[in-house]
């Protein structure tokens, strides 16, 4: 009895893993029943009802738990909301022909379109994963796929995390008032919600709007994506992303990543609470920070990494620039690879540059793998210090060279600029002369071995007598020792010839 359920459980397992599976299912998760509807040639079902559908007075209406597949001929009935769809929209054709009036496909909370030809207006309150669409569409829901060449309204609260969005010949947009976190996009966006993820958008993108209030303009935010537009303008908060093209700024940017083949001009129109604010991002392209004209001129850099070209026409507080800087405006913190270059009206308060040592037989103590870097200050009387450490072998210098820039750059003047102390290795240089990027040299000098001591006598050995005598003639402790040897063997030998005396006396007798 045992080995027959065996048999017949495993017979039912392989009859389910070969039973043809169902590849879609209901935004709840079920498994829908397939409905196939017919289309006659007047545009409307065939029939009036069917499982899971009803169609009267014009209005076809499908419920929840079906997958629809439309046949025949396309559907096309004049009106509004012709179709409601709280099931599954599998395939089919939908359009609006030439009845006069707008026929829209209603896609209901909970209801599905995977597949199928609209040319007719959608309004989404489920999720669209797939078809092509070819009129506009208003999105309550969710876009997950499909291909759109009309108009998309993505409405306050709904998402659009995938799609191709293609330019349909009729100056067709997106306009974005929810989020978007996929997709791609060939046609322009107008973003006044959020832009997130991994959205790929190759045509113009406007974020924020001049006409929006300041608030409003900066709750506007990009925090990804990819941005291939040759321009795009920027009125709210750009806080992540990669951007390949013309950037032109109004608002904030707080972060993101700007190519080599990105250009950024950030300047305050009074757009944006905070507005011609970059506080982060990495730059590999030239930024232009403010106007050439100072009645339009409101600008601040307070962060980034900056490697491209930078030009100053506001301010600058903060960030890392790795590239040349020109100033026509004020510098009053930051990290500069290079010098500064000082342009009409420029002035530049503090910031800090890096120092480049050259060095044998010296390390610079405390810096470790980290670039020591030296803070200038205008006018500044106070030092930046800076300690040799002599390597094994070696002892500190007399005195260094500081010069500007590199070994050929302008010589600090020692005394002046700055002071060195040769017993404690410490180079002190003055912050208001820090001009720029400094260069410090020095050498090591070689210490001297001291002689090795003498090898101390292995204890209970004896000198040899040359070595006594050696001994004996330098003044040496040891000589007493080597005197009480040699009245010793005296002693000795006298003793042994009075023996030999008394024998011979003894044997004359």
């Amino acid at each position: 009895m045992r080995k027959r359920l065996l048999a017949l459980a495993l017979l039912t397992t392989l009859a389910c893993a070969l039973a043809p599976s169902v590849t879609f299912a209901d935004e709840r998760g079920a498994t829908p029943t397939p409905v196939t509807i017919e289309v006659g040639d007047d545009g409307a079902p065939v029939s009036t009802s069917g499982d899971g559908w009803t169609y009267d007075n014009g209005e076809l209406v499908l419920e929840a738990g079906y997958a629809f597949a439309f046949t025949g001929h396309a559907f096309d009935v004049s009106g509004e909301n012709r179709i409601w769809n709280s099931g599954i929209i599998v395939d089919g054709i939908f359009v609006n022909g030439s009845k006069g009036n707008g026929s829209t496909v209603h896609n209901e909370a909970g209801g599905v379109i995977q597949g199928g030809t609209f040319n007719m207006p959608v309004n989404n309150y489920g999720t669209i994963e797939g078809g092509t669409f070819h009129e506009s569409a208003h999105n309550h829901g969710k876009i997950a796929g499909g291909t759109f060449d009309d108009y998309v309204t993505n409405s306050e609260g709904a998402v659009v995390s995938g799609g191709v969005f293609e330019d349909g010949g009729n100056n067709n947009s997106v306009d974005n008032s929810g989020t978007i976190g996929g997709g791609e996009f060939n046609i322009g966006v107008n973003n006044s919600g959020a832009i997130e993820g991994r959205g790929v958008f190759n045509a113009y993108v406007q974020n924020g709007n001049a006409r929006f209030g300041t608030d409003k303009n900066k709750s506007c935010t990009i925090s990804g994506g990819t941005f291939n537009s040759e321009e795009m303008d920027n009125f709210g908060t750009i806080e992540g992303g990669t951007f390949n093209g013309e950037i032109l700024s109004r608002g904030i940017i707080a972060g993101g990543t700007f190519s080599s083949t990105s250009t950024v001009a950030s300047n305050d129109e009074d757009t944006t609470d905070g507005g011609g604010t970059i506080s982060g991002g990495t730059f590999a392209g030239p930024v232009t920070n403010g106007d050439p004209d100072p009645d339009w001129n409101a600008a601040a850099i307070a962060g980034g990494t900056f490697a491209g070209a930078v030009t100053n026409y506001d301010a600058i507080a903060g960030g890392t620039f790795l590239g040349d800087v020109s100033n026509r405006g004020v510098i009053e913190g930051g990290f500069f690879a290079r010098p500064i270059i000082i342009g009409e009206g420029g002035t530049v308060s503090s910031c800090t540059f890096p120092v480049n040592a050259s060095l044998a037989g010296l390390s610079l103590a405390g810096t470790g793998a980290e670039q020591p870097v030296a803070t200038y200050e205008k006018d500044g009387e106070e030092s930046n210090c800076l300690t040799l450490t002599a390597d094994t072998g070696y002892t500190l210098p007399s005195s260094v060279s500081v010069r500007l820039g590199s070994a050929d750059g302008r010589e600090l003047v020692s005394g002046t600029d700055y002071t060195y102390n040769d017993a404690t290795g410490v180079v002190a240089v003055k912050k208001g002369a820090v001009a720029g990027p400094l260069f410090l040299a020095a050498s090591g000098v070689p210490a001297i071995a001291p002689a090795p001591e003498p090898t101390p006598p292995t204890p209970g050995s004896q000198p040899s007598s040359s070595s006594a005598k050696l001994l004996a003639a330098t003044g040496d402790s040891v000589q007493p020792t080597v005197v009480a040897g040699i009245v010793l063997s005296a002693a000795g030998t006298l003793a042994a010839s009075a023996i030999a005396c008394r024998k011979r006396r003894a044997s004359r007798r």
